[in-house]
């Protein structure tokens, strides 16, 4: 008896933590009645789709900090502005049609950032970048849509 407990302990544990499932970037559920990037937006995680690979903050690419970004479109220009880990951004955005806006200007230092920090500033900064967004996520696609940010509504 105590030998099946482990067989089938074993068998479940094995199922439960590997995951075979393709990243995808169509998975993304998009509500097309959200026109506007507005709002207060934590990075929740990094996706390269090549690589089929979903990067979650931890300690060591963050330092346990955070990105936090907020999109004003009701100034003129379009603000943007927040703390990227260890440092503050600031900027201007323009929207380039449906679902797709540029950053046309970005201020932020890079004193002591970890990893995470620079990979939200690459995806912000890679010209214009589309994006999906529903009520509680936004999904910046970067990289020729080989890579993306997720991030959680505040």
């Amino acid at each position: 008896m105590r030998t099946w407990t482990v067989i089938i302990s074993f068998a479940l544990f094995g199922q439960l933590s590997c995951s075979n499932e393709d990243l995808d970037i169509e998975s993304f559920n998009d509500d097309s009645s959200i026109t506007t990037l507005n709002g207060t937006w934590k990075v929740l995680s990094f996706e390269n789709y090549p690589d089929n690979i979903r990067e979650f903050k931890n300690q060591e690419n963050s330092r346990g900090l955070e990105t936090i970004i907020n999109f004003d479109d009701t100034k003129d220009p379009n603000e943007l502005s927040g703390t990227n880990t260890t440092n503050t951004v600031s900027g201007q955005f323009e929207y380039k049609g449906t679902r797709k806006f540029k950053v046309n200007s970005y201020g932020t230092s890079e004193v002591v950032q970890p990893i995470w920090a620079d990979k939200f500033n690459q995806a912000i900064i890679d010209g214009e970048v589309n994006f999906k967004i529903n009520v509680t996520r936004l999904r910046i696609y970067y990289d020729n849509e080989t890579k993306s940010v997720t991030l959680t509504k505040e």
